[in-house]
């Protein structure tokens, strides 16, 4: 969830109690977006989501032997 406050109307205790709830909080400056103060756990999450899905591809790959690799190595070499 998303919170949206006006800077004049909130400090920051409160804020970031928000935030370690879980929400991000987005401060306005006369009605603008300035920042957005999000929980970092959300970003470890994200993380760890695209690296499970970049294993998860790498399983459907064929395996490449050491000799291939080699032989690729040396053919652009040439």
């Amino acid at each position: 969830m998303t919170v949206t406050v006006n800077i004049d109307e909130a400090s920051l205790p409160e804020l970031l109690a928000k935030v370690e709830a879980g929400e991000e909080v987005v401060i306005l400056r006369d009605g603008l977006p300035v920042a957005r103060l999000a929980p970092v756990a959300a970003d470890h999450e994200k993380r760890r989501q695209a690296i499970e899905a970049v294993r998860a591809f790498r399983k459907t790959m064929p395996s490449i032997t050491a000799e291939e690799i080699a032989e690729w190595k040396a053919t652009g070499r040439r």
